[in-house]
């Protein structure tokens, strides 16, 4: 049987990382969950997901700082950022690591599909080349 690809979700909202398990499930991926940036980034170490999708603003490590740590880790995997902050995009400014996507609350699950299919191959390759 094949693996399914990991797919880290964080985000401090219990609710939204359950929406986004069943959705990530649905299309393919097994789901992986972290409350927060602490969380995502032992995740990363430890699980070595093929896809990250962080929200921005949470507790202890926000998901640039998880950015900035991820991109240590593996240049390669490849990370979404959520936030229903639009002043988000201007923090996005103030760091030297950029996303692979960059999706604004509220999104459609098929904007999200559209954003993973765009990601797919980088998805495939996440450790491999690391």
């Amino acid at each position: 049987m094949t693996q399914l690809p990991k797919c880290l979700l964080v985000d401090d909202s219990e609710s939204m990382l359950h929406l986004l398990s069943m959705f990530m499930e649905n299309i393919g991926f097994e789901p992986l969950m972290a409350h927060d940036g602490d969380e995502g980034i032992a995740m990363v170490r430890d699980r070595h997901p093929d896809l990250v999708v962080s929200d921005i603003h949470m507790p202890n490590r926000n998901g640039l700082l998880l950015l900035q740590d991820i991109r240590r880790l593996n240049p390669h995997l490849p990370v979404i950022l959520i936030t229903g902050y639009v002043s988000a995009k201007a923090d996005l400014n103030s760091i030297t690591e950029e996303p692979d996507a960059f999706m604004e609350k509220p999104f459609s699950l098929e904007q999200l599909k559209e954003t993973v299919s765009r990601l797919q191959p980088g998805i495939e390759r996440a450790w491999t080349v690391h």
